[in-house]
């Protein structure tokens, strides 16, 4: 029977205009880290810290004279600032003819994409473990990021080496660097026959850590926890009710509201209340990982009070260049370098392994 069938016709193509982009992960470090002061120095800038003596509690005799005075003294802490760069650019018949779904190709799109790709550039810069350098006409300057600054220069975590300090001007003195006890460096749990048997990371480790800290500041304020979404599944075994695992608490009182509440059991840990104080948990993204890519259960509890971005007047700014007829380009451009506070206000979860056993 003769007919006109769809393989005799030209048809048009059918193209949602419905777009997908599963890839939502937010930059929280960055938004929770304060605006401090703008650069002066793009090279080399620094901030003073200061401690308190020693105690001095042997009486003194009669008709002693003061003979002898006391010194005091700052030390300063030095960081480099970083250049960040994004080159947004379309072509004249992207931007201007073809049509794409959720406007794809078009210049101001594209530029929006770009100020968030720096945005996750700057916040895996800061929370890896690189160390600061000047710029040799090759690579420019890099400022030292989160973990080499949270540091003793002799643990050993995922990196396989110990983070010693290349920069000379940007090295930080022994007296002032983060306590071992505040850096911990083994595995998180173990395996027995694929299933988690025992917790090496446990509330006892990190009351160890936070008692170490406690001992040299006397502070109890809150923390501010940064880890990755193997420390934060891990925080979930460790404090919440599990049956019958080796560091759980195998039998649990609770009384029935928080229970009907449903804050028992399957809930997430989003704040540990510890001996020691508080400490909020956020989920990053960006943490380093292992050198085949994979969750390396790294983790910051921090004291933000004393950090800040040093910024300068270029920041997430956008300038376009000149388009010499391809179409329109444009630079996405950060000048930064981060204040870290005190080294020793800070602990560091850096496994050299996640688990043990098998």
């Amino acid at each position: 029977m003769g007919a006109v069938t769809t393989a005799d016709q030209v048809v048009r193509e059918d193209l949602s205009n419905l777009f997908i982009n599963l890839d939502v992960r937010k930059t929280p470090f960055l938004s929770r880290l304060k605006r401090g002061e703008d650069l002066q120095n793009v090279k080399l800038f620094s901030w003073a810290l200061e401690k308190y003596d020693g105690r001095m509690i042997i009486g003194i005799p009669e008709n002693k004279d003061a003979d002898e005075f006391e010194t005091d003294k700052q030390d300063q802490l030095y960081n480099r600032s970083q250049k960040f760069w994004r080159r947004p650019h379309v072509t004249v018949e992207a931007n201007t003819i073809n049509k794409a779904p959720a406007d794809f190709g078009k210049y101001n799109k594209q530029v929006v994409k770009k100020i968030e790709e720096q945005k996750r550039d700057v916040e895996m810069r800061l929370l890896s473990d690189a160390d600061s350098r000047d710029d040799d006409g090759v690579t420019g300057r890099e400022f030292m990021a989160l973990g080499r600054f949270v540091n003793d220069g002799v643990s050993v975590g995922v990196s396989g080496a110990a983070l010693t300090f290349g920069d000379t001007q940007t090295a930080i003195p022994v007296d002032w660097r983060t306590p071992t006890a505040q850096i911990y460096v083994g595995a998180l749990y173990v395996l027995t026959t694929g299933v988690v048997s025992d917790l090496t990371f446990n509330e006892e480790t990190l009351n160890g850590m936070l008692q170490n800290r406690w001992d040299a500041l006397g502070e109890n304020g809150m923390l501010s926890g940064f880890v990755d979404a193997a420390l934060k599944r891990h925080l979930g075994r460790v404090f919440r009710y599990a049956k019958n695992l080796t560091n759980y608490t195998p039998l649990s009182r609770a009384p029935l509201p928080p229970v009907a509440a449903g804050n028992w059991m399957l809930e997430g840990v989003d704040i540990i209340n510890t001996d020691f104080g508080n400490i909020d948990i956020n989920m990053i993204a960006w943490l380093p990982r292992t050198s085949a890519g994979a969750l390396s259960g790294r983790g910051y509890f921090l004291d933000m009070e004393f950090m800040a971005l040093r910024a300068s007047g270029l920041y997430l700014t956008h300038q376009m260049q000149e388009d010499k007829g391809a179409g329109p380009r444009g630079l996405i451009q950060s000048i930064l370098g981060p204040m870290w506070g005190d080294p020793r206000g800070h602990l560091k979860i850096d496994p050299n392994v996640i688990n043990t056993g098998s």
